[in-house]
């Protein structure tokens, strides 16, 4: 595509320099551009891009899009001057990357917790219908059996654009995106044609971003405003109750689901063991049974989520259904351990008080000895969610085992002094092990037979936030490690 293209589709306030030149893909920072791209100069929260416009050219630049032009860069390049470049990026990389969004069905899903499980229960459903479909998410980018790392939750406007179109090219039907608050508040996702939007539940996350509880909200709540056909609301949570009723005022198409609350569709008479949790599903009066392979209340309603989802785009009630009940579960949301120590050990991404009590509601269900928990919370992050996890912590488990979890620069062992505070108000017991790796063992090998071990935070996570490193980490591999070490240790394996 040439600039003049762009142009004629693009709001602009200016053009300078050759408007016949190439373009090819774009991005916003200078060391990732290769010839043919348009860099995006952004006034970040600690840089401002228009800084690196020289850099970006050196590395072969088509074009810059900018708030203004340097004066000692003006004759340097062709410069597309607009209001807002970081909102300019969405529209602009829709057309780079023709439309792809178009092409494909797409369901975003937000909230606090779920957004994962609930992807990775959407690819179960299609898989199982034999559609091929993608996931852009927290674990990376599927397409097609190849797997991108990303960095944030949400990718920049560019490569979801991008992602989009390596998926069409792939002849893949639908893409399952985890749509985040901030990508929600800087214009990630805006251009995308999204068919239905999910919301899971709303807790204290990112108010070091947001500042408030309503910012976060708001934030959240304008996904549902650039849904196609149909939006699938949790109503047993507080805000997903107001955010259904604020649509359906608003007249946005919205269908509810819930277990405790009623609703368009809803899960009825719940059993719930460590395999699973079977139950009724209500579908405006129609009654169905249903299994999922994730044990609790949180996964019920994930995959009611699903389920809604699905069933707005058309699929058949009996076969989603048939599909819920093979899907294994996701990688580290609620993962049980395989281990011959007579206990269950868990991994799980619980990292917010909300996420801990909803595990900690599941594991209460079907635990029969200890119930001991190792968790930690992060630096430079939202203080005040530490004592609540520690009083949660105190109040249900019998052993707490505080560790680090992506201190930053704070002190990690500061900030489990402040967790153990919270477990003490229940007069809960608690060791601190710092460094994670110990914390996980020595949780294993204490463990007696019947004690259910839950290892929070992590999950599939891959690295520590230590200073200006993230320092690869791998939960999963560590626990599994410690497992077959103790279990020799006991004479239970050679």
């Amino acid at each position: 595509m040439e600039i003049k293209s762009l142009l004629k589709q693009i709001d602009y306030e200016r053009f300078s320099g050759d408007e016949n030149v190439l373009i090819k893909g774009m991005t916003n920072d200078s060391r990732k551009v290769v010839t043919g791209d348009i860099f995006v100069a952004v006034k970040g929260f600690t840089a401002d891009g228009h800084r690196f416009i020289k850099d970006a050219l050196k590395n072969g630049a088509a074009a810059i899009m900018c708030e203004y032009i340097p004066s000692e860069l003006k004759d340097e390049g062709n410069f597309i001057v607009v209001k807002d470049p970081r909102a300019s990026i969405a529209p602009a990389a829709s057309i780079i990357y023709g439309h792809p969004s178009e092409k494909i069905n797409i369901i975003g899903v937000t909230g606090t917790n779920g957004k994962t499980s609930s992807t990775y229960l959407l690819k179960g459903i299609y898989d199982h219908m034999g559609d091929k479909s993608g996931i852009i998410g927290t674990m990376g980018v599927l397409t097609d059996g190849e797997k991108i790392k990303v960095d944030n939750t949400t990718p920049e406007a560019f490569d979801l654009q991008k992602y989009f179109a390596r998926m069409v090219e792939k002849s893949i039907d639908h893409c399952f995106v985890e749509v985040s608050s901030h990508a929600l508040k800087l214009n990630r996702v805006d251009n995308v044609n999204i068919d239905v939007g999910i919301f899971t539940n709303l807790t204290r996350d990112h108010l070091d971003f947001h500042k408030t509880m309503e910012n976060y909200y708001q934030a959240k709540k304008k996904l549902f405003y650039l849904t196609k056909i149909n939006n699938i609301i949790n109503v047993d949570d507080e805000y997903g109750e107001r955010l259904y009723r604020e649509l359906k005022e608003e007249g946005i198409k919205a269908i509810s689901v819930a277990i405790d609350n009623e609703a368009t569709i809803r899960a009825l008479n719940l059993i719930t063991t460590k395999e699973g949790t079977s139950f009724d599903i209500d579908i405006q009066g129609t009654i169905k049974k249903a299994h999922v392979n994730t044990p609790g209340k949180f996964s019920v309603l994930n995959s009611l989520g699903a389920f809604g989802a699905a069933y707005a785009l058309g699929a058949d009630a009996d076969k989603i259904i048939e599909a819920l009940g093979e899907i294994k579960g996701v990688t580290g949301r609620f993962e049980m351990l395989e281990n011959n120590l007579d206990c269950t050990i868990i991994l799980d991404f619980a990292h917010t008080p909300d996420g801990l009590q909803k595990v900690m509601d599941t594991i209460n269900e079907f635990a029969e000895g200890r119930k001991i928990v190792m968790f930690g919370a992060g630096g430079e992050r939202d203080s005040a969610r530490r004592g609540p996890m520690g009083e949660i912590a105190g109040k249900y488990c019998d052993l707490s085992i505080l560790t680090s979890d992506n201190p930053r620069f704070e002190d990690p062992y500061e900030i489990c002094l402040e967790i153990a505070q919270g477990v003490e108000k229940f007069g809960g017991k608690y060791e601190i092990i710092v460094e994670r790796d110990k914390a996980i063992y020595y949780a294993i090998d204490n463990s007696i037979s019947k004690d259910v071990i839950l290892l929070a935070g992590k999950s599939t996570e891959p690295y520590q936030d230590m200073g200006t490193e993230k320092v690869p980490y791998d939960e999963g591999s560590i626990a599994k490690k410690a497992i077959i070490d103790v279990e020799r240790k006991r004479g239970l394996k050679k």
